[in-house]
């Protein structure tokens, strides 16, 4: 039976270095939950069969994950309150294909094993997938939602969230990547399951 609600949560982790070169743990610095009531959906019927792929900063990426990419440096070139915190606009990210791997990982495990957290199965958090994607990271973000239907309507509920608002326009992140996973809905909550991760290397 498919849920009517739509679920988003954040998290935003900073990599704290101790000596040259060695050690560290991320840890949270915050983290909230929302909900947003908006929802659209649309059917191309001139679609061609399968992803369209194109390159974007280097990386072949799907039509939504570019589209994704535009509405968040959109997002981040005006200036804006998340909730009562006030942001400048700020400097556009960039696609990354390492850190995809992360987003790709969370969302197929979310939508194949029916949970919804920023923890994934295995107990791991965004900054472990981050790490074994061979990204060095020095601070990382993830926001995720479930349920929504396109690019417009799951940017809409996070900007409409203050925390996940906060990790779309934080302007210490320079690199992004996103993945939408459908899902099986006679073993899954939702509909589908997506996964923003947004990093700046060491």
């Amino acid at each position: 039976m498919q849920l009517l609600s739509k679920s988003l949560f954040y998290v935003v982790f900073s990599l704290f270095l101790t000596g040259c070169g060695g050690g560290g743990s991320s840890a949270p610095t915050s983290s909230s939950a929302g909900s947003a009531l908006a929802d659209s959906s649309e059917a191309n019927s001139d679609a061609a069969e399968g992803p369209v792929t194109i390159v974007v900063d280097g990386c072949e990426v799907e039509e939504y994950q570019a589209a994704m990419l535009e509405y968040v440096n959109a997002a981040r070139s005006k200036a804006r309150y998340c909730g009562s915190e006030y942001f400048e606009a700020t400097v556009q990210v960039e696609y990354n294909c390492p850190i995809n791997g992360a987003a790709e990982k969370h969302s197929r495990d979310m939508a194949s094993n029916n949970f919804f957290s920023h923890y994934g199965s295995d107990g791991l958090r965004v900054g472990d997938r981050i790490t074994e994607t061979g990204y060095q990271w020095s601070v990382a973000g993830e926001n995720i939602a479930a349920g929504y239907d396109d690019v417009a309507s799951v940017m809409k509920g996070w900007l409409n969230s203050p925390g996940h608002c906060e990790n779309i326009m934080d302007p210490r992140f320079t690199e992004f990547a996103v993945e939408r996973v459908d899902a099986d809905e006679s073993v899954a909550d939702y509909r589908n399951y997506w996964t923003q991760v947004y990093a700046t290397p060491r």
